[in-house]
């Protein structure tokens, strides 16, 4: 009976922050949000053009450097990246609010707040759908429609733009979605390590100080946005894709 409230939203209280677990919740999820919406707008735009210009020629020297580039970042996890970037970045450049160690980005919106939190998570998932676009591009480039459009005399850039980028899009797509479930992984490593007090910051104060009622609301709630975006994906995979759809 204790844990049947979880399921119905009643959360209980939190023994560490001594507030109830709902607002608790809401107010870090709604910090780890704007930290994710600045990283999928710089994901999913650089990912996607990286892929698209590595599998429009695929061997070119182009090529080789952004797929280089992908399987580097890919394969660094967000604990290594993040120091490198904060010994890289704060320690050398000395900005007021890295000194050297990984302060609050809490403060205030601005670049200097956001920008290594930021890029701490978005370059792994970067390589991660760079590399799938970049697969799916070349599939599409070898296409037998596509064949015939350049023997028909269109030019590579209408045959890129107007024949291949959809098509080549639509696997991109669902990694895409797939992101916001391992964002949630991602985050509990750069909150904690940039001293970030959100979501993920949250779920690791719950189990560090055995705070079992803000655990199991922190559960449901990633349990639950997998679960939505699981479905948005295979909903607009449907609608992106319309051989797969069902009469």
């Amino acid at each position: 009976r204790r844990y049947c409230g979880v399921l119905q939203g009643d959360w209980g209280f939190s023994s560490v922050f001594k507030d109830n677990v709902s607002s608790i919740i809401a107010t870090r999820l709604g910090l780890t949000g704007l930290l994710m919406f600045w990283v999928m707008a710089v994901m999913v735009p650089v990912s996607l053009l990286i892929g698209v210009l590595a599998g429009m020629r695929e061997g070119s020297k182009l090529d080789r450097s952004l797929s280089t580039f992908s399987i580097a970042t890919t394969a660094t996890p967000e604990y290594v990246s993040g120091v490198i970037l904060i010994a890289a970045f704060a320690t050398s450049m000395g900005w007021k609010v890295f000194k050297g160690t990984a302060t609050s980005a809490m403060d205030e919106i601005t670049f200097e707040n956001f920008f290594l939190p930021v890029m701490t998570i978005a370059l792994y998932g970067i390589g991660y759908i760079a590399r799938m676009t970049r697969a799916s591009m070349t599939e599409v480039m070898t296409a037998q429609y596509i064949r015939t459009a350049r023997l028909k005399g269109v030019s590579f850039r209408n045959v890129v733009i107007r024949h291949a980028l959809r098509n080549a899009l639509i696997a991109p797509f669902t990694v895409i979605m797939l992101q916001f479930p391992w964002l949630l992984n991602g985050v509990v490593i750069t909150e904690t390590l940039f001293n970030y007090k959100g979501f993920g910051w949250t779920l690791v104060s719950a189990a560090g100080n055995n705070d079992i009622q803000l655990l199991l609301g922190c559960s449901v709630v990633a349990v639950f946005v997998v679960l939505v975006t699981q479905l948005i994906s295979d909903i607009g995979y449907v609608f992106l894709n319309p051989r797969i759809r069902i009469s």
